[in-house]
């Protein structure tokens, strides 16, 4: 089931994400699996979870803003994916987020809410060679653990 919703979702992708000019890098499906494991909240509806405090941009209608790894957090942006879904499994809530990017070892990670909000960027999180899911190629596994803010 969970390979059936990556195979949607990578398909989604590809009709949102533009196709690169022919001097663009060439970009492969890349899916951004979240893992928060404190502020958060759980939600009745499609979604199961949703950020709450400085995650608060994570949830339905969001953003994933991919740039390049390193220690600066203003590098160069790569890409932009849009949220699928989320679900809470074992206390942690889930997030899956989807979109096109250059391979990459590493990217830095942050989220843009409906409204333009920005949370904190993550990284540099290392991304992995994806071989068992068709139209994903990478995967870049955020693990956050951020104490739910006043």
């Amino acid at each position: 089931m969970k390979r059936l919703a990556i195979a949607l979702a990578a398909g989604a992708a590809a009709s949102l994400v533009a196709a690169p000019s022919a001097a663009a890098e060439p970009t492969v499906g890349t899916a951004v699996y979240v893992q928060i494991r404190q502020s958060f909240a759980p939600v009745d509806g499609d979604d199961q979870c949703v950020g709450t405090s400085a995650l608060g941009p994570v949830r339905r209608g969001s953003s994933v803003v991919l740039s390049e790894g390193g220690i600066a957090t203003d590098s160069p942006k790569v890409a932009v994916g849009q949220f699928y879904r989320s679900r809470l499994s074992d206390g942690v809530c889930e997030a899956l987020y989807i979109t096109s990017a250059p391979m990459r070892p590493a990217f830095n990670v942050q989220f843009a809410g409906p409204g333009g909000e920005l949370s904190p960027t993550f990284g540099p999180t290392p991304s992995e060679p994806v071989t068992y899911q068709p139209g994903i190629e990478q995967v870049v596994k955020v693990d956050i653990d951020l104490p739910p803010g006043p």
